[in-house]
């Protein structure tokens, strides 16, 4: 229960810092390649697991190939607008200030970024094991 007070503490940390850097006269990244960077990690004393903070962008109309989550990631959107579906549910948009979850162990069939002229960047954070990939292709 730790663990998910302190993720959440980390998205709504990142949602007030977006705040404070997006304004309306800030114009949107100009993305033109993915980019996934882990930008903060902490290691769960007594464990293989850590607590990682990502940042990700996809260029415009950029779509991720179907995959997996082997663990739950709270998530939130800095910029653009996402596009997601899970299997046997409906799509789901994204934008700006929004947060949502990736769910684990479903087929993510859809996560792409909605917009053909601007980039898409977001943030998760998850529990996982220290050397885990996040995404696992299908």
């Amino acid at each position: 229960m730790k663990i998910l007070k302190y993720m959440s503490i980390v998205v709504l940390a990142l949602s007030q810092f977006s705040l404070v850097v997006h304004s309306e006269e800030a114009l949107p990244s100009r993305v033109i390649e993915v980019s996934r960077k882990v930008i903060e990690r902490s290691d769960i004393p007594g464990s293989d697991e850590e607590i990682r903070l990502m940042l990700v962008e996809f260029p415009p109309a950029f779509s991720n190939v179907a995959h997996m989550h082997p663990v739950v990631g709270l998530c939130y959107v800095i910029e653009g607008t996402a596009e997601s579906q899970y299997e046997s549910e409906d799509v789901k948009t994204f934008h700006a200030g929004d947060s949502y979850q990736d769910s684990a162990t479903k087929k993510h069939l859809i996560f792409r970024n909605a917009s053909k002229t601007d980039g898409l960047k977001f943030t998760c954070a998850v529990k996982i094991k220290k050397d885990q990939q996040f995404m696992l292709p299908l």
